[in-house]
């Protein structure tokens, strides 16, 4: 008999925008860190910041991207 496969991802990278304040994002994902012992978010706010290979950046509303390089470890 064959037996059933099963296949998974892991989604470990989200990216987001946000129209309201900084400080209610910030709410937010704190309260989304409580939802679950198992589940947390480590998240980063700015401007411009890395996602996968990309640069983003906002630029007075416009979002620009760039190719980005990680650091090479030394």
């Amino acid at each position: 008999t064959k037996t059933g496969e099963f296949y998974g991802i892991y989604i470990d990278d989200i990216f987001m925008t946000w129209n309201r304040s900084e400080a209610e994002l910030r709410k937010l994902l704190d309260d989304v860190n409580t939802w679950h012992p198992n589940i947390k978010l480590d998240y980063k706010i700015d401007n411009s910041l890395p996602f996968l290979d990309v640069q983003l950046t906002n630029n007075n509303g416009t979002l620009s991207t760039s190719v980005y390089h990680k650091p090479a470890a030394e």
